[in-house]
């Protein structure tokens, strides 16, 4: 959590590999890590939901199913050459699993509604079973049904061992969905609440706090 400005997603791009790291230290399962890329990121199976999906989540201009398989294209293929039967296959089991609402897996990607873009944004990185997932404004321009769907999906991701990164600015939604809530300004932490501390006034306290 934080103002506009306090750099949360500068910070989950360093997470994944998109900015240099000058300082301190990550820890994935217990060891030293840095990320130099995003192409090492995904091989550590960390997952970025990002901002904003219609500039860099999504292509617009391409069918639901291939949206699916961007990530994963070429595991189910053999010398490079694509298999379509099982890259069409993977994407329907994504589309039931998240209940992406589509007439069909060749509808273009940017025909869905806000919600179902978002679905299609973060089925993309479920084949290769992400063991931390980023999520950066994961609410953001869609209707109240399909952000309780995008919440009840990513509470059963964290029941099934993934650990969810989130950023948001809509404050209530940090409380209700986050076991913790670390609070940046300019760049730092000012601290971290538990959800049983966690209040509003708390939160902007914290996030407006002079920096020393």
């Amino acid at each position: 959590g934080g103002l506009v400005g306090s750099m949360r997603t500068e910070t989950l791009e360093a997470l994944f590999g998109m900015r240099p790291i000058t300082d301190g230290k990550i820890y994935l399962n217990g060891e030293d890590f840095i990320p130099m890329t995003p192409r090492q990121a995904i091989k550590h199976r960390i997952a970025f939901v990002t901002e904003d999906r219609k500039k860099s989540g999504l292509v617009l201009c391409l069918p639901v199913h291939e949206n699916i398989n961007i990530v994963n294209a070429q595991r189910p293929s053999f010398a490079g050459i694509l298999n379509w039967s099982k890259l069409k296959a993977v994407a329907n089991i994504h589309r039931k699993t998240l209940n992406i609402k589509v007439r069909s897996i060749d509808q273009i990607v940017s025909s869905l509604s806000g919600g179902n873009q978002q679905k299609v944004a973060l089925a993309k990185w479920l084949d290769f079973d992400p063991q931390v997932i980023i999520f950066d404004e994961p609410t953001r321009g869609i209707d109240i049904g399909a952000k309780t769907e995008i919440y009840s999906i990513m509470g059963e991701l964290a029941a099934q061992g993934a650990a969810i990164v989130m950023v948001s600015s809509e404050l209530p939604e940090l409380i209700s969905v986050a076991d913790r809530i670390m609070v940046m300004q300019e760049g730092r932490m000012k601290g971290i609440v538990s959800k049983e501390e966690a209040t509003q006034e708390r939160v902007m306290s914290m996030a407006t706090q002079k920096v020393h």
